[in-house]
């Protein structure tokens, strides 16, 4: 049996992290599996794509691109719908996600259908911290997954895993990761939870969950989660 990786990104406007992240991601996995990169472009308005288009040359890199903005869930089920490896890994490209772990996870790949990054050292605002803390006790009521951090950005798949999630109707389009495990565990998958550790945003601020979006992002979210749990 074959083990190749492909490892999605989603990126809006992230032209100054994308050279060190592509080279940091490359290094880290390049002598473990053969490996290749999906990157979903959605509509910056940077030089993003400009970026990507040059490192292209040197990295494997697929880049599917967007004049605009489709959104983190759109751009994340495009990548998925474009995946052929027999393992996916799906992380955030602001370099949070510490590439170092992408050879962790893969090391971990038989342990489960659905590697998922646990943040032992979350470096994020409080009030980010607080909110996920709440959600994650509605989250469990609602779902009970044993999943440390349903919500984030670094998860590792099968290839059946990937391919039966590729063309979902997003219900919360700001909380990707919250619907994704949710809807693979009604799938019958299971999970493993493997503890990372997570860095600081290189550049810039969060642009979707900052303290001026959190209450709309909060019911929009809580409104999916019933939607998923109730009416799949």
């Amino acid at each position: 049996m074959s083990n190749n990786l492909e490892i999605l990104m989603p990126v809006h406007n992230e032209a100054r992290v994308l050279p060190n992240l592509i080279h940091a991601i490359h290094e880290n996995i390049k002598d473990t599996t053969d490996y290749s990169f999906i990157i979903c472009e959605d509509g910056s308005t940077d030089n993003s794509l400009e970026v990507l288009t040059k490192l292209k040359e040197k990295y494997p890199i697929k880049i599917i691109s967007s004049k605009g903005k489709k959104g983190y869930s759109v751009a994340m089920l495009d990548g998925i719908k474009s995946a052929k490896a027999d393992y996916l890994l799906i992380m955030d490209s602001d370099g949070q996600s510490n590439p170092e772990e992408v050879s962790n996870f893969w090391h971990n790949r038989k342990k489960a259908n659905l590697i998922n990054g646990h943040r032992v050292n979350r470096n994020d605002y409080m009030y980010r911290k607080y909110y996920s803390k709440i959600a994650f006790l509605i989250y469990k009521i609602l779902f009970n997954l044993p999943i440390k951090d349903p919500s984030y950005a670094f998860v590792l798949t099968e290839k059946k895993v990937y391919q039966s999630l590729s063309s979902f109707k997003a219900q919360m389009p700001d909380g990707f990761f919250w619907e994704f495990n949710a809807r693979a565990s009604k799938k019958g998958f299971n999970f493993f939870n493997l503890d990372v550790v997570h860095k600081k945003r290189m550049f810039g601020e969060t642009r979707i969950y900052n303290l001026k979006n959190l209450p709309k992002v909060s019911i929009n979210n809580f409104i999916g989660m019933i939607k998923v749990k109730f009416f799949p």
